[in-house]
């Protein structure tokens, strides 16, 4: 026990030493101090309240009907909620579908109206295409018929001026077209009478002696109505027109029955499109060939080394007229 004395004297010391400071260090507090409201001890200090517990009630069990009334309210507001929820759902399904349904539907019909009316317009413009063409390919047809016409009628008058031409200037070509005719008679009979131009008649009673033309029993008359070139060759039995304008119509008989066709289709397709024809600039070529000196030089002698540049068209005259039996008038 001895040694646990120190230290309870030591507490007593202490004790006693902090109760004799309290009591020198207490002063007296402010009352004019304004104490909070919850404040309710002279010291300043809050009050502790001990919390008033409340005994909770006791807590009943639900009876039958009020759990029948629980559940028939929850399956109503179930119900509800899942019939609104449905609702939207398939509200906005159905949004949803039927506009993908109107949308393909709306561009199939867009697609296949678009490409129908892309037909139509097409087919319109073909037509008004077509139409323009027509109205550019038919002129230019009747232009070109006519120019082919003229070209033909050209050729025509140009072979023609160039004969006569060459007869002028070459008149020996009529012996070649006596000797033709001659040759042409179905027998070789006497006593042929020759109707010549007064100028070929001269000239082949220059070539032909008295003596070969006794011979040859060929009588020779001057004929003014025919022309340069001209020959009609007649004896007892038959007759042989030898005309140089027989001769160049049998040469150019396919060229002037083109011209002729020629000349028909324009007039028709002129009827059709009711215009008025083209100028025909061909009608003055015969007299701008006779105005040219170089043609019209009839008199103009005719060179030693030059060679007739007909010669083969009046062969082939003669070859037709010797071939076709039924062009000989019989006496």
């Amino acid at each position: 026990m001895k040694p646990n004395e120190p230290e309870d004297s030591t507490d007593t010391e202490i004790q006693t030493q902090k109760s004799e400071q309290e009591y020198t260090q207490w002063h007296i507090p402010d009352v004019t101090e304004a104490i909070p409201e919850d404040v309710s001890n002279l010291f300043g200090r809050r009050t502790l309240q001990k919390p008033i517990t409340e005994e909770p009630a006791s807590i009943l069990p639900p009876t039958l009907s009020q759990i029948e009334e629980i559940r028939q309210e929850a399956e109503n507001e179930g119900f509800s909620q899942g019939k609104e929820e449905g609702h939207q759902a398939g509200l906005e399904a159905g949004r949803l579908e039927g506009l993908k349904q109107g949308h393909e539907e709306g561009f199939e019909q867009g697609k296949e109206q678009g490409y129908q009316e892309g037909i139509e317009k097409a087919l319109e413009l073909v037509k008004r295409f077509e139409h323009l063409v027509n109205q550019f390919e038919k002129p230019l047809e009747l232009l070109d018929n006519e120019i082919e016409q003229e070209l033909v009628s050209l050729t025509l008058k140009l072979a023609r001026a160039v004969v006569g031409h060459e007869i002028k200037t070459h008149p020996e070509h009529i012996l070649t077209t006596l000797r033709q005719g001659v040759d042409s008679l179905p027998l070789k009979e006497q006593g042929v009478v020759i109707r010549l131009h007064p100028d070929d008649y001269q000239l082949t009673q220059e070539l032909y002696t008295a003596n070969q033309l006794e011979k040859n029993r060929w009588e020779l008359e001057s004929d003014p109505s025919l022309s340069h070139g001209d020959c009609i060759i007649s004896s007892q039995r038959s007759s042989i027109d030898m005309r140089l304008e027989s001769r160049m119509s049998a040469v150019l008989q396919e060229l002037e029955g083109h011209h002729q066709n020629l000349g028909q289709i324009v007039e028709q397709q002129k009827q059709t499109l009711g215009t008025s024809s083209v100028v025909n600039h061909g009608e003055d070529v015969e007299d701008d060939l006779h105005s040219n000196p170089e043609l019209n030089a009839a008199d103009t002698p005719a060179s030693a080394d030059s060679a007739p540049l007909i010669e083969d068209p009046i062969n082939q005259a003669d070859d037709t007229q010797v071939a076709s039996d039924d062009s000989v008038e019989k006496l």
